[in-house]
C-alpha cells in the first residue's frame, strides 16, 4: 500500500510529464511563416491563415489522440 509520500511523488512525476508534453507542443505550434494547417505563406507572427484553418487544425489535433 502506498503512503502519502509515494502518492505525492507520483503526482509530481505526472505533473512534470504533462508540463514537458505541453511545453514541447507549444514550441511546435509557433508561427513559422506558413499556415500550420494548409501551408500557405503568412507572416511569421501568425500560425494560421484564417479562422477556418485554425478551427480545422484545433479539431484535428484534439481528436488525433
Amino acid at each position: 500500500m502506498s503512503d502519502d509520500a509515494d502518492k505525492t511523488q507520483e503526482r509530481l512525476e505526472l505533473e512534470e510529464m504533462l508540463r514537458r508534453k505541453y511545453a514541447s507542443e507549444e514550441v511546435q505550434t509557433q508561427g513559422n511563416g506558413q499556415c500550420l494547417n494548409c501551408g500557405d505563406k503568412i507572416t511569421k507572427d501568425r500560425r494560421w491563415c484564417s479562422k477556418e484553418c485554425a478551427d480545422d487544425w484545433e479539431y484535428y489535433n484534439k481528436h488525433k489522440q
